[in-house]
């Protein structure tokens, strides 16, 4: 699960809408609709998102896959 601490109010719901599209196209008609400060705010919380979920990534997951990738390594 995400966790992104210190939201306002105004953030969360933009984060509730996000959630809530059916599918990319659904979401780049969403953000086009939006004013420009709106638009700004929806893609730093997109980035705030997928950094979020980068640092959720297991040690273990990482270890594994640089195992493999040294087995090509020169």
């Amino acid at each position: 699960m995400i966790t992104i601490s210190g939201l306002t109010k105004r953030q969360v719901e933009l984060l509730d809408t996000m959630w809530e599209l059916k599918d990319m196209e659904d979401y780049e008609q969403w953000r086009d609709s939006l004013d420009e400060d709106t638009m700004n705010m929806v893609d730093t919380l997109e980035q705030m998102v997928l950094l979020a979920q980068s640092d959720e990534l297991e040690d273990c997951e990482c270890e594994k896959a640089m195992a493999y990738l040294s087995k090509y390594m020169l």
